[in-house]
């Protein structure tokens, strides 16, 4: 074997090394951004949903429509909770975080933006402290109701 060759097969060695590395990180990369890519549907559902409230707030009394809202598949339910009314002994995780929070995402060990504090009145069934509507495929329809300036807009 000559001197050259010996080195060729060195750079070989070095060059699938590199191409195993990038090939790794590449996939590391891509997974990660994946994973970003549901927490940013989260926070635009949140900011969405509290954009629809809003207008619906504003429109006539006994205005109403359905709204379809975009969720990762992961996510099960859309909670809605009346700080004001939830006590402790109905569920122990809405009533820490009743006075933060009140739009709550199931499981809640899934993203870490997994609540929001709505800035808009809403209301729902008279007697629940709390509701909780089922997302399918990554959807929620929410049908909006408004209810007068006193009572907000009522979600259905």
């Amino acid at each position: 074997m000559k001197r050259g060759q010996t080195q060729q097969i060195f750079v070989w060695i070095f060059v699938l090394v590199v191409a195993a590395a990038i090939l790794f990180f590449g996939i590391k990369l891509i997974k990660k951004s994946e994973s970003l890519k549901d927490e940013v549907l989260v926070v635009r559902f949140f900011q969405n949903l509290d954009k629809k409230l809003s207008q619906y707030y504003f429109l006539d009394k006994g205005s109403n429509g359905e709204e379809r809202f975009l969720l990762p598949n992961e996510v099960r339910e859309v909670c809605f909770v009346k700080s004001e009314m939830i006590t402790s002994s109905e569920n122990n995780y809405f009533y820490q975080l009743r006075e933060f929070s009140d739009v709550f995402i199931k499981p809640e060990s899934l993203y870490s933006e997994n609540r929001y504090n709505l800035t808009t009145k809403f209301t729902f069934t008279a007697n629940s402290t709390f509701k909780c509507l089922n997302v399918v495929n990554g959807v929620l329809n929410v049908e909006f109701m408004n209810q007068g300036a006193n009572n907000g807009v009522e979600i259905k």
